[in-house]
């Protein structure tokens, strides 16, 4: 059975970002696999990555072609349901528990750094980007993760 998620939609990443803000103001509960605190850690690690900060083991090429192939796809609407290799799993989420507050600062500090960054590396997965591309992706990274989040 799937778990429970809400829908949403965010226009631009600042709108992502404040829903995260919004999230941690109030009481929640978390459906799927990870806690608040965890999914604030992945959605850091990820833009960890996009800045080229925090690194991936290497994509196989006929993944990078079909990625690339799905990009216009992946850029339109959240999904869930995909499942990570193990060596990427283990390095873009965390094993451990995260608290809240530490899962947001992390999220703030490295979402600071994705918005001031005046040019972002070739995206390890879906490869040469615009910003206004990257900035779609994590919007719908961020619905994709958010929308397991549920203010109670």
């Amino acid at each position: 059975m799937a778990a429970e998620h809400r829908e949403l939609r965010f226009e631009s990443i600042d709108d992502a970002m404040a829903e995260a803000e919004r999230l941690s103001a109030c009481e929640t509960r978390t459906t799927g696999n990870f806690s608040l605190g965890q999914i604030y850690e992945h959605l850091a690690r990820t833009l960890e990555v996009v800045l080229g900060e925090r690194k991936m083991p290497p994509v196989a090429f006929p993944m990078r072609m079909m990625a690339r192939l799905m990009r216009p796809m992946v850029l339109k609407k959240a999904s869930t349901g995909f499942k990570l290799p193990a060596a990427a799993q283990g390095v873009l989420w965390p094993t451990e528990d995260v608290s809240d507050e530490a899962g947001l600062a992390h999220l703030r500090e490295t979402f600071g750094r994705f918005k001031s960054a005046d040019s972002l590396p070739k995206h390890v997965f879906f490869g040469n980007m615009t910003r206004s591309q990257h900035d779609k992706l994590q919007c719908r990274h961020f619905e994709t993760h958010l929308g397991f989040v549920h203010p109670v």
